[in-house]
């Protein structure tokens, strides 16, 4: 399945994940995207290492060839509001997070920019129903 989230097209396929890189016209494995405190950080660290290397970004031959293949016939993306795999909850969400992420309030605002998941207050002073006179 395709995930757009944010500015990101993000492929779930089998127990692999991989980012759409638009420089090189291609997907790439990646290990996740995990929230800092600031800003949602692509974790690749093994794919990424060397950049002098041929396989850079991909890690191995084949999984540059699996790459190939799934970047020829991409699905339609779903627009999702989060990322859609994550290690714990952080207030209404299911996010990665990185081990020095904040886990204070105004991180968490910064995160779901200001858009909760919870049920609105009912405004006060007004009718919510209409009531039929006999």
């Amino acid at each position: 399945m395709l995930y757009a989230f944010r500015d990101k097209l993000i492929l779930e396929y089998k127990q692999w994940w991989f980012l759409w890189e638009p420089a090189w016209e291609s997907l790439r494995p990646i290990q996740g995207i995990a929230w800092d405190g600031t800003t949602f950080r692509i974790q690749d660290d093994t794919f990424c290492s060397d950049p002098t290397d041929p396989l850079y970004g991909y890690g191995s031959p084949q999984m540059r060839q699996l790459c190939e293949l799934l970047s020829e016939n991409l699905p339609t993306p779903v627009n999702v509001s989060t990322v859609p795999f994550g290690n714990e909850w952080f207030r209404d969400r299911f996010v990665a997070l990185t081990s020095c992420a904040p886990r204070d309030t105004m991180s968490w605002k910064r995160m779901v920019q200001n858009k909760a998941r919870t049920c609105r207050k009912a405004p006060r002073g007004k009718k919510l129903t209409r009531r039929i006179r006999v």
